[in-house]
């Protein structure tokens, strides 16, 4: 993922217990994370090296996080994608990406919204998997043309939605 140079500075990434934290110019703090995404990949050598990804705005615990909303700020876009390019320096790696609605049913706009990104920023050594557009769950699974494992990861696509419906405990229609 290059990033332009009319591309906003991304923010300063702070290493935390929880992740990467970040505060914006209007003082909204945000915290990037990655956990093991094993599980989806029983017994396949990929394993080792898949990651979920999340990000979330963190705010006062009085606050409902679902009922807030900042602007827009492009910087934090930049920030995201900085983040996932360093991620993916290691061709190894595979980032599972997953979209549940909340109680503002937001998951299909992100899901959207991330495809959006990933093919304006994509130069062409990342490969996109959609593996769930359902039940209000939207998953993808991105790895590098390069990946080690990619010939595994290809095998694993059709079993790979009902994996993840079944992590995380939704049923398939």
């Amino acid at each position: 993922m290059s990033r332009p140079s009319s591309t906003p500075t991304p923010y300063l990434l702070t290493e935390t217990a929880q992740g990467y934290a970040f505060t914006t110019d209007v003082g909204d703090a945000y915290l990037l994370y990655y956990s093991p995404a094993v599980d989806y990949f029983p017994g396949l050598a990929v394993g080792e090296y898949a990651a979920m990804f999340g990000f979330m705005r963190l705010v006062a615990e009085e606050l409902d996080t679902d009922d807030t909303t900042s602007e827009y700020d492009p910087r934090i876009k930049a920030t995201i994608l900085q983040e996932l390019a360093h991620f993916f320096q290691d061709e190894r790696r595979v980032l599972t990406f997953v979209c549940q609605d909340g109680k503002r049913q937001r998951a299909a706009y992100r899901h959207r919204l991330f495809s959006r990104w990933f093919r304006e920023v994509n130069d062409a050594h990342l490969l996109r998997h959609v593996v769930s557009e359902a039940n209000g769950l939207y998953a993808t699974l991105i790895y590098r043309d390069t990946n080690p494992f990619a010939a595994e990861l290809q095998h694993q696509l059709p079993t790979l939605e009902d994996k993840l419906n079944h992590i995380m405990g939704q049923n398939p229609e």
